[in-house]
């Protein structure tokens, strides 16, 4: 796997992690909203690759060697970047990923990591991350039950939780689970997240 990444004319404040699609148009307007400069790194080789459709996108990130071969990329690009990045977003396949990475020593001086429906995450549930990381899933997934695993990683001491009437998927215009009402609700959260590294 060949991660590409998008690097900011500034060290990079803010990482984001995509999923299976890569760095669609509609990711690239989502990093444009934050006021920090943002690093996003996408599973696939080439600029902006793009799939018509959810499938495709997936059988070509599993070509590319999965989760696992995008968290050992991840790995060096959050090392090669540690003394800048603060903040980190993944979602689906990068919120895995970046669950994978997260108790690596790089990670510690984030301040705060969120990965929304990271599926994979509850194959490694008793990872310990490095810096305050919050796990957002949604309520409805075809692969698992999110509500059970939800309340697993709370047992653990995660900070976790459910997306009522959500599907995977509700933060990416490209995925059939999108909810534009959720998708606004978060990007109010995160944008009030990384101001405050403005104002500091």
């Amino acid at each position: 796997m060949s991660v590409t990444v998008f690097t900011p004319a500034s060290p990079p404040v803010l990482l984001i992690v995509t999923d299976v699609f890569g760095n669609t148009p509609a990711i690239a307007s989502f990093a444009r909203q934050f006021p920090v400069p943002c690093l996003i790194a996408s599973p696939f080789s080439g600029e902006k690759t793009q799939y018509p459709a959810e499938t495709l996108a997936y059988h070509a990130f599993i070509a590319e060697g999965g989760v696992g071969a995008y968290a050992e990329h991840l790995a060096q690009l959050i090392e090669a970047n540690q003394s800048s990045l603060r903040y980190a977003i993944g979602f689906s396949a990068g919120a895995s990923a970046l669950w994978l990475n997260s108790t690596n020593p790089a990670m510690a001086s984030l301040q705060q990591t969120i990965l929304f429906y990271g599926s994979r995450i509850r194959d490694y549930r008793d990872v310990q991350p490095a810096c305050p990381t919050r796990l957002i899933f949604a309520e409805q997934e075809a692969a698992f039950e999110p509500a059970e695993l939800v309340a697993d990683l709370r047992q653990r001491n995660h900070d976790a939780e459910l997306v009522k009437g959500s599907k995977h998927g509700f933060m990416n215009p490209y995925s059939a689970g999108f909810c534009l009402k959720t998708q606004e609700r978060f990007m109010k959260e995160l944008l009030d997240m990384t101001q405050i590294s403005v104002a500091a």
